[in-house]
């Protein structure tokens, strides 16, 4: 029996990496599967030591953009916090009952950001392969 025990940061990085690689071979599927699972990861963290997640922080940011324009609805907090994670959950859930459509590159772009911002929050590094990521974000 091989047994590996592995920190909640070391497990985030791993899959970090892995999407950032996968994201360079244009596999969009599994990088942001693999993005969001660290990004929670990473968010959970930091939430413990009582900072605040990249998800947090562009949930916070729209409702008070959506509420300074007069959004009412009482549930937009929860509504801005689905929308964020539609195609991630979308995938994470998905029951094969119909068709999925999203622009896979751009939801997988924004998990990866937000999982590369986390990490680095919650580090105070920031992973050179993070890089690969920026460079080439604009091209289509």
């Amino acid at each position: 029996m091989n047994i590996t025990a592995l920190s909640a940061e070391a497990i985030a990085e791993h899959q970090l990496l892995a999407a950032i690689k996968l994201w360079q071979d244009e596999d969009y599927l599994s990088s942001l599967t693999l993005a969001g699972a660290a990004e929670e990861i990473l968010g959970k963290r930091l939430r413990k030591i009582g900072r605040e997640p990249s998800f947090d922080q562009m949930k916070s940011l729209i409702v008070a953009l959506a509420r300074h324009d007069g959004e009412s609805d009482p549930k937009l907090e929860q509504t801005v916090g689905a929308m964020l994670n539609d195609t991630r959950n979308a995938l994470k859930h998905y029951d094969g009952d119909e068709s999925l459509s999203f622009d896979l590159r751009a939801d997988c772009l924004e998990l990866l950001e937000r999982a590369i911002a986390n990490y680095q929050a919650l580090t105070g590094l920031l992973l050179a392969e993070a890089m690969h990521v920026w460079s080439n974000a604009g091209d289509t």
